[in-house]
């Protein structure tokens, strides 16, 4: 759904070369709380540079990076259809 208006979009990106609309509110927001923990991801990683002691922000670094895998996983998983691609019928 990229149309400039769409019927129940809820979540809705123009950067001029790219556009992207959903109206799925659970991939909507799991694409909002993935460029939210890239963005704190990369402030940690900034932040470990200007730090005398390191292994928090290794440990931050570490954990906020797992969880933006896995959230964008997720994101990418609603884009693809979200369907299983087994066969449960007999």
């Amino acid at each position: 759904m990229t149309a400039e208006s769409a019927e129940n979009r809820v979540f809705y990106i123009n950067l001029g070369i790219m556009k992207y609309g959903t109206d799925d509110k659970v991939h909507a927001a799991s694409f909002v709380f993935a460029a939210i923990l890239l963005v704190v991801t990369v402030a940690f990683y900034a932040a470990g540079f200007h730090t005398a002691n390191t292994q928090w922000a290794e440990e931050a670094v570490k954990w906020s990076g797992n969880t933006f895998l896995f959230i964008a996983g997720i994101v990418l998983g609603k884009a693809s259809g979200g369907k299983s691609h087994r066969d449960d019928t007999d």
